[in-house]
């Protein structure tokens, strides 16, 4: 299995609920053909570079994904047929330092939505706790 990066442009036109069956009628044919999704990053609505289709606006999307090859050609076929893509890109991820970057990034979104919720004083608490320690208990931890 090789990994992937697909990025799609969807219609700035259509609302979220849309644009997440989009998305997960893309995620379904990626697992139905034994694949892993590995990150969906929605970028949300933002001006494309050039018009497109007479759009000026699309809702950018990036899935990071591991499967078979003949995946990518049931993308394709699935990207030209559904209405609200307006386009859409595959790259397979090929040199190990591609691969060791999506995997890190993967790997430090939860850990970034983890410290953002983490509260104050929890970490205060468990400051206080480790001050009262000697200075050789503190260097264990």
């Amino acid at each position: 299995m090789n990994y992937y990066e697909k990025v799609m442009i969807l219609d700035a036109n259509i609302d979220d609920k849309a644009v997440n069956e989009t998305i997960d009628r893309v995620k379904n044919v990626i697992v139905s053909k034994g694949g892993e999704i590995y990150k969906t990053d929605n970028w949300g609505r933002r001006k494309l570079a050039y018009e497109l289709n007479k759009h000026q606006k699309g809702n950018y999307v990036l899935l990071n994904f591991k499967s078979p090859p003949d995946t990518i050609l049931e993308l394709e076929k699935l990207s030209k047929v559904v209405d609200p893509i307006i386009k859409f890109m595959v790259v397979r991820l090929t040199k190990k330092k591609q691969i060791d970057a999506m995997l890190k990034s993967v790997a430090e979104a939860p850990a970034k939505e983890n410290t953002a919720s983490a509260e104050p004083a929890k970490t205060e608490t468990v400051t206080a706790q480790n001050s009262e320690k000697s200075p050789e208990e503190n260097n264990v931890q």
